[in-house]
């Protein structure tokens, strides 16, 4: 089997979101994602990625895997050339399991559980088509809502009782939010003012009091924060039993992450925009880190997840992927779920879920009463709805053989 063609497809309407579907010679085709940043993304693969693959056999993952990671430059952290390849692993790997008939949990080694518990990020369906990086504010992140019975961002930030019902109704036992972010991009992030803190505050209470001690409550924070800021946020919810506080500020600075660490009780999760084991090896032997978050369009795509996975496994950290992104994303996310013991759960965003992910892709991971499980259809277990690319607002580009 040769490849013959890679294509890429983005969409003004989602203008975030990047497919690849990679052309086999045999008929088969690989299905391949990014999100954030992506004409960068589109030009890096039909550049330096295109020439490298095309009349190569996609079923040589680690060798492909090992020659984008010997980059000269600009392989590093979750930047373009890690993206683009973590585009095309998924792909490839999506390729190897319909060549053999096989689901991708499958060629993981097989299930170790049914599903995964899932959690409801609360973003609601205009959240997707912003900019290519989503402004954090709350008047862009709500955007014009589009009629979607889930807009669950402006239910958490005003009626986060009515959103703990709706969630709990149909088997939800988790939910994440995020109230702080308008106070630091008034701040900018630097340090949060009373009346802020207590707003945000006020809304993790009134979520809490709703949803008793039998649902999970995380808070996201986007690293917007500075880490004496967010020490006085993370101090101000303690009592709130959290699961955990995301990304509180950015880690690039691995002392400020510890000393965030030191100075509260709540969990820490931290990596989603991480790429590549190294970054999450920093991470993990800090010992500043509860729970690991990685994303397989960012980090190296299914290859670098299997490695990432076994280091947090040595720490004895659990893992849970990301999503937010697209349902390509989700697809991975929960075929790993399902094949490690080491992954805790799964996000996923209910508003695109039974929204705009469902108008992109053929079948989507089943949803079942607060738990998720992949397809068991060989690779990924589906595809990129045909009339994707016949969309007037599809932009298409190709390299191909000859």
């Amino acid at each position: 089997m040769k490849v013959v063609g890679i294509e890429t497809i983005r969409l003004e309407e989602y203008p975030a979101i990047l497919f690849l579907q990679i052309h086999t010679d045999e008929g088969i085709v690989g299905l391949g994602e990014n999100c954030v940043g992506v004409e960068a993304v589109e030009a890096f693969i039909h550049e330096s990625i295109a020439p490298r693959l095309i009349g190569k056999d996609p079923l040589a993952i680690t060798s492909i895997h090992e020659t984008l990671h010997q980059d000269f430059i600009g392989f590093a952290g979750s930047g373009v050339a890690v993206r683009g390849a973590s585009s095309l692993d998924i792909a490839l790997w999506d390729i190897l399991g319909q060549a053999t008939g096989q689901p991708i949990y499958q060629l993981m080694g097989g299930k170790v559980r049914h599903s995964i518990r899932a959690y409801n990020t609360c973003a609601g369906s205009a959240y997707a088509k912003g900019s290519s990086n989503i402004d954090r504010n709350r008047k862009a992140q709500i955007g014009i809502p589009t009629g979607n019975e889930f807009e669950d961002l402006i239910a958490f930030l005003n009626e986060p009782e009515a959103l703990v019902a709706s969630l709990k109704q149909m088997g939800m036992t988790a939910m994440k939010i995020w109230p702080f972010d308008e106070a630091a991009m008034r701040s900018g992030g630097q340090t949060i003012d009373k009346k802020d803190l207590a707003e945000g505050r006020r809304i993790i209470e009134r979520a809490r009091n709703a949803a008793g001690n039998d649902f999970d409550i995380m808070l996201e924070m986007h690293s917007l924060w500075s880490a004496p800021a967010a020490s006085v946020i993370a101090k101000s919810v303690e009592e709130f039993d959290l699961f955990w506080i995301e990304d509180a500020l950015r880690h690039e600075s691995t002392e400020a992450l510890i000393r965030f660490k030191q100075s509260t009780n709540i969990p820490v999760t931290v990596g989603e925009t991480t790429g590549t084991r190294w970054d999450y090896l920093r991470l993990l032997s800090s010992r500043a880190v509860d729970h690991l978050m990685f994303d397989p369009g960012w980090a190296g795509g299914i290859t670098e997840a299997r490695y990432v996975l076994g280091l947090a496994s040595t720490y004895g950290v659990p893992v849970a992927p990301h999503d937010c992104t697209g349902p390509v994303v989700l697809t991975v996310g929960t075929h790993l779920a399902v094949s490690h013991p080491g992954i805790e759960l799964q996000e996923m965003v209910r508003a695109f879920y039974y929204g705009w992910y469902a108008e992109m892709l053929t079948d989507l991971p089943i949803y079942e009463n607060g738990y998720l499980r992949p397809q068991d259809k060989p690779g990924l277990g589906t595809s990129l709805r045909p009339e994707i690319t016949k969309r007037k607002d599809a932009k298409i580009r190709w390299s191909k053989v000859g």
